[in-house]
C-alpha cells in the first residue's frame, strides 16, 4: 500500500515538474520580426489632444493647434466643433448630443483664408507639413457656472472618395476642449462599486470602482496600485487617470499586467476622486490552476490511503478477537 502511495506521489510531482517545463518553455519562446506595415497614404496627426480654457463672460480668447500630414499623399481637410459627452459608466462617446454643458461648441470659431473667423474652415496640407489652426472661443455675458465641453475635429478629405470596395473611408483626429466658467464650482463624487481582487488562480489582478460626479465641472479620478513583497520590496507601482465629466458616471480601473504566475503579495489600490478616497490593502495569493489540481489529486490519494488503511487495521483487529 505504502508503495502505490509513493507511486502516485511521485506521479504528481513529475506531472507538476513537467508543467513548469512547459510554462518555462512557452515564456521563452521567440517570434520573427513583423513585416513593418506600409506608410497610410492619408495619415492626420493633431497636437496637443487635449486644451483646458478659462471662461468669464465676453471674453474672446485665441487659441492654436497643429495639424500634420504624417502620411504619403496630400489632402485637403476640414475643422469644426462638436459637443462632447458620454452616454453610461463605460463612458461611450457621443459627438451629436447637445445640451448645457456643451454650449462652448457654439462659441468656438475658426480662422479661414481671409482671416475671418467661421464655424468650419477647409485646409490643404502636403506630405510631412504641419498646418497651424487658428481657433477663437468667444464668451457670452450670461454663461452657466460649471463645466463646458467640445471638441474640434480635424477631418481628412482624400482625393478619391471611395476606396477600391467601393466605401468612402474618412480618418480624422480631435482635440478635446475643457471649459471652466467663473462662478460656484463644485468638484464634488461618490465612489462605489470599490474592489481589489483577492486570491487568483490566473489572469491580472484588477482593481476598480464606479465614480459619479456630483458637480458641475469636471475632474480627474486617479486609481493607483502598489505591489510589494510579504517582507518588503515593492515590485510594481503604477497610477491611471480618468476625466469624469459632470453629471455623469464611470468605471475606471487599473490592472498589475503580466503578473507572476505564483507567489504571495500585500497590494495596496487608493481611488481618488473629488475629494474623496478609499484606500484598501490585502494579502493576495497568486496559485496556477495546475497546481490547485496537482494539491487536489494529492489530497485525494492521502485520503483514500488513509482510509484503505483504517480498513485494514479494523479487519486485523478484527482477525485478533475472534
Amino acid at each position: 500500500m505504502k508503495n502505490n502511495f509513493k507511486r502516485v506521489l511521485t506521479l504528481a510531482l513529475f506531472g507538476l515538474g513537467l508543467s513548469g517545463f512547459f510554462g518555462l518553455a512557452k515564456t521563452s519562446a521567440t517570434y520573427a520580426d513583423e513585416k513593418p506595415a506600409e506608410k497610410p497614404k492619408v495619415q492626420i496627426q493633431i497636437s496637443p489632444v487635449k486644451n483646458t480654457v478659462y471662461l468669464k463672460g465676453g471674453d474672446v480668447s485665441d487659441f492654436t493647434f497643429n495639424v500634420s500630414n504624417i502620411g504619403t499623399d496630400p489632402f485637403d481637410f476640414k475643422v469644426y466643433a462638436t459637443p462632447y459627452s458620454v452616454s453610461n459608466e463605460k463612458y461611450e462617446l457621443n459627438f451629436s448630443k447637445e445640451s448645457s454643458r456643451t454650449q462652448i461648441t457654439r462659441w468656438t470659431t475658426f480662422e479661414d483664408a481671409s482671416g475671418k473667423y467661421v464655424s468650419d474652415v477647409t485646409y490643404s496640407v502636403q506630405p510631412n507639413e504641419t498646418k497651424v489652426v487658428k481657433y477663437r472661443v468667444t464668451v457670452p455675458q450670461d454663461v452657466p457656472a460649471g463645466g463646458q465641453y467640445a471638441v474640434i475635429f480635424a477631418e481628412a478629405i482624400p482625393k478619391d472618395d471611395l476606396n477600391s470596395t467601393g466605401i468612402k473611408t474618412v480618418s480624422r483626429v480631435g482635440l478635446t476642449l475643457y471649459g471652466k466658467t467663473e462662478g460656484e464650482t463644485r468638484e464634488e463624487a461618490k465612489i462605489s462599486k470599490y474592489h481589489l481582487d483577492g486570491f487568483r488562480v490566473s489572469g491580472n489582478i484588477r482593481t476598480s470602482a464606479t465614480v459619479e460626479n456630483t458637480g458641475n465641472t469636471d475632474f480627474r479620478a486617479t486609481v493607483s496600485m502598489k505591489v510589494e513583497k510579504l517582507f518588503g520590496g515593492s515590485i510594481f507601482e503604477d497610477t491611471k487617470g480618468f476625466d469624469v465629466l459632470p453629471d455623469t458616471t464611470r468605471d475606471v480601473d487599473l490592472e498589475w499586467k503580466d503578473s507572476p504566475a505564483f507567489g504571495i503579495y500585500r497590494i495596496t489600490s487608493t481611488i481618488s476622486a473629488g475629494g474623496k478616497e478609499e484606500k484598501s490593502t490585502k494579502i493576495v495569493l497568486i496559485v496556477p490552476i495546475f497546481v490547485l489540481i496537482i494539491l487536489f489529486m494529492l489530497l485525494t490519494t492521502a485520503v483514500v490511503w488513509f482510509i484503505i488503511v483504517l480498513r485494514k487495521r479494523r479487519a486485523q483487529k478484527s482477525k485478533l478477537i475472534i
